[in-house]
């Protein structure tokens, strides 16, 4: 399977068969633009991109005006709309799994090897009490993927990006979700009264499958078991 076309990082890709035929669709990213498109239609699994890795046909979001957050929404709202079309490429969660592959791609654009272990928190106040959900202690870009789960799923955050204003380079949204994406240790950020951060705080849990397949890392100044 490719991980590059044209210069372009592949975030995801689904390629399906139907009558004989095979059609695909490809999400990517190259230096914060986004592309989103359409394989060429061919008889097998392997022949969507031509020899220097060419496609059938795509549209590309890359306005300087927009930041990087809303040129990935874009590019993931055509991703899905074109995986409608092409030969049964899209399920009832091919639009979670698209999301997730765009948090995923970020979560490890900056290396956080030897980064110690760190937890992620959303916390919504509210009259009535605070609404609040997190993980427990994970390696440092696992960590950082579920923040970015928990910021894209947070209704405020789904509220920003239907606000104009915070779609521009230099909102609110785009110094939170520019912060996000960047972080190499702990951070704190806030969109529209919502609070998000990654920190050394947590609780590890040894009942969680991600503790017996992964290494370690804790915090030099904690104990593992707490």
């Amino acid at each position: 399977m490719r991980t590059e076309v044209q210069g372009w990082k592949l975030v995801q890709a689904r390629r399906s068969e139907w009558r004989g035929k095979y059609d695909g669709v490809f999400l990517g990213e190259r230096d914060g633009e986004w592309v989103a498109g359409r394989m060429f239609t061919g008889t097998s699994m392997r022949d969507g991109f031509g020899d220097n890795g060419e496609w059938w046909y795509a549209t590309y979001y890359d306005l300087p005006t927009e930041h990087e957050a809303y040129r990935a929404l874009r590019a993931v709202r055509e991703y899905i709309r074109l995986a409608k079309e092409a030969a049964d490429c899209w399920d009832y969660i091919f639009d979670q799994r698209a999301g997730e592959a765009v948090d995923q791609h970020w979560a490890n654009r900056v290396p956080l090897e030897g980064v110690a272990d760190m937890s992620s928190h959303w916390v919504h106040p509210g009259q009535t009490g605070d609404i609040r959900e997190g993980t427990y202690m994970l390696p440092a870009a696992e960590a950082k993927y579920d923040l970015l789960k928990l910021m894209r799923k947070a209704y405020t955050v789904h509220e920003a990006f239907r606000d104009p204003t915070q779609c521009k380079t230099g909102s609110q949204l785009h110094t939170a979700s520019q912060t996000a994406i960047e972080a190499a240790g702990p951070v704190r950020l806030s969109v529209a009264g919502d609070g998000f951060d990654l920190s050394y705080h947590g609780r590890y849990n040894d009942t969680d499958e991600r503790w017996l397949r992964i290494l370690r890392n804790p915090h030099p100044d904690r104990k593992m078991g707490n």
